[in-house]
């Protein structure tokens, strides 16, 4: 009975030790891009995540984009480094395409991106063809496309903003059982959040692309809950296109769940360059990180909830 007893404990604190190595996060370090807007200096711009493409002996980066919807390599800036390696040229695939910006693309299979430490192996990923920046093979590291949240699908998605980390898990670690979620809706991968604005429930897709501003929405919107007074005007380049947008101070309360956003500034432009975009999507507007600099922010595709720690 003694060593019946003394198998099992071993048994038990096995399993309890392969339960806790489970819950252990590999973390992806992501550094922010800094830069002026408008004369504004703007010091967390967009997400970049140092990246390795298969086998090759480069440095790349690709800015963590959630408000787009397919992994994708800038055509104009991988060019050199399809021409030297025909092992990445072969798995482009004529027949798979994609639509980005209105066009279609085609796309590579199998690829392996290792994003820090953590290998996501077998990747279908996009070829924006005409887009991005000429780079030569000797430079240091390349800004080479966009990660969207095909890459994620099914997991769950942690955004450390404190520390400027994130993580993807199967399984919610204990420390984060005590969130408060809310449910969202999914459309392309893409998640939009209700939110309560002005005492009304109105859904927000989440972009982290759009770290510039809190909250982007219609002039009509806009004026419903900020101050006519236009506080500040910032330029921005939207894949190529320069868009002028208009900042307004929020006076009507903004909350996620529980928690009231304060000190938020709603953004719109003149030209209602996005309102097909939101009308289509069926979202009130857009936000990004601007809100969560401070939080973790939790995205559980598995179960459709979004939680902020």
């Amino acid at each position: 009975m003694k060593k019946v007893g003394i198998l099992l404990l071993l048994s038990i604190l096995a399993t309890s030790c392969l339960q806790k190595s489970s819950h252990n996060l590999e973390w992806i370090s992501f550094s922010w891009v800094s830069d002026s807007v408008s004369g504004k200096y703007i010091e967390k711009l967009a997400i970049r995540i140092p990246v390795i493409i298969d086998d090759l002996p480069y440095r790349f980066t690709m800015q963590l984009d959630l408000g787009a919807v397919t992994t994708e390599f800038y055509g104009k800036t991988l060019k050199p480094f399809i021409d030297k390696y025909p092992s990445l040229n072969n798995k482009l695939d004529t027949t798979k395409v994609f639509l980005t910006q209105g066009q279609e693309n085609q796309m590579f299979r199998n690829v392996n991106l290792q994003l820090g430490d953590v290998v996501f192996r077998d990747v279908d990923v996009g070829l924006f063809t005409n887009y991005g920046q000429e780079h030569t093979l000797s430079e240091t590291e390349i800004h080479i496309g966009t990660i969207a949240p095909d890459l994620f699908q099914d997991q769950i998605l942690i955004i450390d903003y404190k520390l400027n980390r994130l993580a993807v898990t199967d399984k919610l670690p204990l420390k984060y059982n005590n969130v408060s979620f809310v449910e969202f809706e999914i459309r392309a991968g893409r998640i939009k959040i209700p939110f309560q604005i002005n005492g009304n429930i109105e859904y927000l897709m989440f972009d982290t692309g759009a770290s510039i501003f809190s909250l982007v929405t219609t002039k009509r919107n806009a004026l419903a809950i900020g101050e006519t007074e236009i506080i500040d005007s910032l330029k921005v380049s939207s894949w190529g296109k320069y868009i002028t947008f208009y900042g307004l101070k929020t006076i009507k309360p903004i909350m996620l769940g529980k928690d009231t956003l304060r000190n938020s500034v709603v953004y719109y432009d003149e030209e209602a360059s996005f309102d097909d975009f939101y009308l289509t999507e069926n979202i009130w507007g857009i936000t990004g990180n601007a809100f969560f600099f401070e939080n973790v922010v939790i995205i559980d595709y598995k179960n459709n909830r979004f939680g902020v720690k």
